[in-house]
């Protein structure tokens, strides 16, 4: 009797299904920017795309904004529809997710394969930083025109990554799930393709990006990337990059308040990362536009001191916003790939002192306070440096 029980329980656990987890495309569409690369390289060109030379200090304007968003989405899904239809738009979508997979589940072996084959160079630093010119001068440095690789797969946005589990990129609000790991595979799918004829470079294929986001899934990025990432942190005065970021912006507010309604991109996360902190636009609108600035400086190289980039980060580069400091790292990697280029020059402009001699000042409490906190992970804030470029 006991001996039946037995096996009928041994039957019965035999057959129990194992639970499954199924996802389809519609619990995760691919990103905007996905489509864009798709279209792109299928041929297809159903979205106009704006020319603009990420890389050209002198040229380079700043994203003012979304759009239309019901017409943006309208094209967005047509271009994708007709480059699923060819044979290589389909294999770049499922090779996208397949990687999603691996990276969802923690696939040991992939992530193996990807560190043994693979240098990430990753430039994180605030915007109006320097660093579009360190990624630029990094993809000459490993062979590559900047001029060929475009702008959402070289530069600031993408993958997104947000302060929030769930955030919002400005048309939707997605879990961090589809926003930062999804759109990483996307991108590692990306990079395989405009690297895929790359030449081992001091014995592994060498891939730069410019990654400004990455400090708020620091933890994550870091473990993707592994052990031989090397990370670049350009620093900047914040007097300096917020004078940058107003000219760029088309000039200083009639008021001199912080617009409520953001002119670009940047100005949109500086409101942001008020929000995050319970500030409302409407209270961020009427505050002096450097104090408003002032708040996501801080607020930006506190996370990136905690989240993970530099904590016990043994490859890590930190350069002062100075033409000496950056040409120097970027000489130097001209050197070591065997590149045969020269460095192009940084240009510093220094008109704050001049300008508002003032935001010097308000800036010293929040300039120290950050250097207190990177010095609690054993990472100097270069302090003077950054001084000397106002």
């Amino acid at each position: 009797m006991n001996q039946q029980a037995s096996a009928d329980r041994t039957q019965r656990s035999s057959v129990v299904p194992v639970p499954e987890l199924r996802f389809t495309a519609h619990h995760f569409p691919v990103s905007s920017a996905f489509v864009n690369f798709l279209d792109e390289v299928t041929g297809q060109k159903r979205i106009v795309r704006e020319e603009n030379d990420w890389g050209d200090q002198i040229t380079e304007r700043m994203g003012k904004g979304i759009g239309n968003i019901p017409e943006i989405r309208k094209v967005v899904q047509s271009a994708s529809d007709t480059a699923f239809q060819t044979t290589l738009g389909r294999d770049l979508t499922l090779r996208a997710y397949n990687l999603l997979g691996h990276l969802l589940t923690g696939n040991t072996d992939f992530y193996g394969r990807m560190h043994s084959a693979n240098r990430f160079i990753l430039v994180v630093s605030a915007p109006r930083h320097g660093g579009s010119y360190l990624t630029k001068e990094l993809f000459r440095a490993v062979g590559r025109d900047h001029r060929a690789l475009p702008n959402y797969f070289a530069h600031d946005g993408f993958p997104e990554a947000h302060n929030a589990w769930i955030g919002n990129d400005g048309i939707e609000t997605m879990p961090m799930t589809r926003r930062t790991i999804q759109q990483t595979a996307e991108w590692l799918t990306m990079a395989d393709w405009f690297f895929r004829d790359a030449h081992p470079l001091a014995g592994l294929r060498t891939i730069p990006k410019k990654g400004t986001k990455m400090v708020y899934e620091g933890r994550f990025f870091r473990d993707l990337f592994g052990p031989l990432a090397e990370w670049v942190v350009a620093v900047r005065h914040p007097a300096a990059a917020c004078l940058s970021l107003v000219e760029k912006a088309g000039g200083m507010t009639p008021d001199g308040k912080f617009p409520m309604q953001p002119r670009s991109v940047i100005e949109r996360w500086v409101v942001e990362s008020w929000e995050s902190d319970g500030v409302n636009r409407q209270e961020v609108g009427r505050m002096p536009y450097f104090d408003a600035y002032l708040h996501y400086w801080l607020r930006y190289h506190q996370i990136m001191a905690v989240n993970g980039i530099l904590q016990g980060n043994r490859r890590l580069t930190v350069l002062p916003y100075q033409r000496s400091a950056f040409e120097a790292y970027i000489s130097a990697q001209h050197a070591r790939f065997a590149s045969g280029r020269s460095t192009e020059p940084f240009f510093v402009h220094g008109t704050v002192r001049e300008k508002y001699p003032e935001w010097i000042a308000r800036s010293a409490n929040a300039i120290e306070d950050v250097a207190q906190w990177w010095n609690s992970f054993g990472v100097a804030f270069p302090i003077a440096e950054v001084s000397e470029a106002l």
